[in-house]
């Protein structure tokens, strides 16, 4: 242990003999290390970017008519409610989406603007190399959505934050609409069918009483029991020998039905139709992207701290190495 002890005492008093024997090469390859990532991280070698950030609250909305439109006995939900996390999770989903991403790429060129040529190899996979480096959306600790793109032009980057912002409310309406077509197309059929249907017992019923100002309108009811005393009052004063009592009140009872049935319908249509047409913000900003006065990469006196440390320890390592290697040398030649 205690030789253990001795060799880690004389080692470290060794580097330290070694530092102060060849303080100056050590300094002289230090300060080179640290002039030449001076020059070497400068615009003339590495581009500088600005960064730009937008950051959100996605909404808890998804069907407008729930929203807007729900009955009184139904859960509402609020409009003005910040999302939690599954909504935030949706909102990074369709950040990180084809048809977004699409729109973004055409909107700005982003082709011509990252300088990739269309005709070489791998343009499409060079242009999402060029949008994974450069875009970045994540959540917060808040729950919020940051977005935050980098350009070597300021306003560039500030516009393309924003552009994102913006297009993420489409982007999503129009993914929901995709559904939201076909579940319309279905319910306005539905809707017609049974539209044809009352119309067709109302006309039986008519045919049935014609003539008689008594007629009740059965859209004016609203259960089966109202239904079947009009029937009942109807054909009384039609006559009960004429056979059409049991008809008429067959009929009459299954309108009232048909009827529930269009009303249920008519509000599923009416819903349908808002979530179709109608549009509403899918997200609350809480703060734009606006154009950086100061870069943000690269950080140069990171840059500079890490190349002169570097450059320190790589020159001691060499003299350790060279020390150890004359050294060695040095005992064989004594031994021969």
């Amino acid at each position: 242990m205690s030789q253990k002890n001795t060799e880690f005492d004389f080692s470290l008093v060794e580097v330290v003999r070694f530092t102060l024997k060849w303080k100056w090469h050590i300094a002289i390859i230090t300060v080179l290390s640290g002039i030449a990532a001076a020059v070497f991280s400068g615009p003339q070698f590495i581009t500088p970017k600005f960064e730009s950030k937008v950051v959100f609250y996605p909404t808890t909305i998804n069907s407008i008519s729930n929203a807007i439109l729900s009955d009184a006995t139904l859960k509402e939900t609020d409009v003005l409610e910040f999302g939690e996390e599954s909504e935030a999770e949706y909102a990074l989903q369709i950040l990180n989406s084809a048809p977004l991403m699409g729109k973004v790429v055409q909107r700005f060129d982003l082709m011509n603007h990252y300088e990739i040529d269309p005709n070489s190899g791998y343009p499409q996979t060079k242009l999402a190399d060029e949008i994974r480096r450069n875009f970045n959306f994540k959540r917060t600790e808040l729950l919020s959505i940051e977005i935050s793109v980098l350009d070597k032009d300021p306003q560039m980057a500030a516009d393309i934050a924003n552009y994102i912002s913006a297009v993420l409310d489409t982007t999503k309406t129009e993914i929901q609409r995709q559904v939201a077509q076909k579940a319309f197309d279905i319910i306005a059929q539905e809707y017609e069918a049974k539209q044809k249907e009352v119309e067709n017992l109302q006309n039986k019923i008519n045919q049935l009483t014609a003539g008689s100002s008594a007629t009740s309108n059965p859209f004016a009811r609203k259960n089966k029991k109202a239904a079947r005393q009009d029937a009942l009052s109807n054909a009384a004063e039609l006559g009960a020998g004429e056979g059409n009592l049991g008809t008429i009140l067959r009929l009459t009872e299954g309108l009232s039905l048909e009827v529930e049935q269009l009303q249920s319908l008519k509000k599923k249509y009416e819903k349908a139709k808002v979530d179709l047409e109608e549009f509403v913000p899918h997200h609350f900003e809480i703060s734009p992207a606006t154009p950086a006065e100061r870069k943000t990469k690269p950080v140069r006196s990171l840059i500079v701290l890490a190349a002169t440390g570097s450059g320190f320890l790589f020159a001691l390592f060499i003299i350790i190495v060279l020390e150890r290697l004359r050294q060695s040398l040095k005992t064989l030649k004594e031994e021969n």
